[in-house]
């Protein structure tokens, strides 16, 4: 058996191998969650603050829907005057920042979260 693994990785598969620890990481960072206070705007994956904006950096919020080739795939991803979080298509919140640039997360209900950052005190 080991030999027919070995047979099939060497010849056609090696390149899945990389497949394993992405898949593990898309199921840890598959709870994204965009929290918005009075302190601006945190983005958590796993529990985990990713990002985080505070009032006075955003300039503009709007729900929108994502295509992944908006983003440039799954994951965390850093574009030429764009970062997104994104691990499916659909609906995404955008975020415009004072320095030009934008944040764009895909996460449910992504609507509310833009209508409670509009009404952030402190924003551009």
């Amino acid at each position: 058996m080991a030999g027919i693994v070995i047979t099939y990785v060497t010849s056609v598969g090696w390149w899945l191998f990389p497949a394993l620890p992405v898949g593990v990481l898309l199921v840890l960072w598959g709870r994204t969650r965009v929290t918005v206070n009075e302190g601006g705007v945190t983005v958590s994956a796993a529990g985990l603050p990713i990002r985080r904006f505070r009032p006075d950096r955003i300039v503009s919020a709007r729900s929108g829907y994502a295509r992944l080739a908006d983003l440039g795939g799954f994951g965390y991803r850093v574009m030429p005057g764009r970062h997104a979080l994104s691990l499916r298509p659909g609906d995404a919140l955008w975020l415009g920042l004072s320095n030009g640039r934008e944040f764009v997360v895909t996460v449910d209900d992504a609507e509310t979260a833009a209508r409670l950052i509009s009404e952030l005190p402190g924003r551009h």
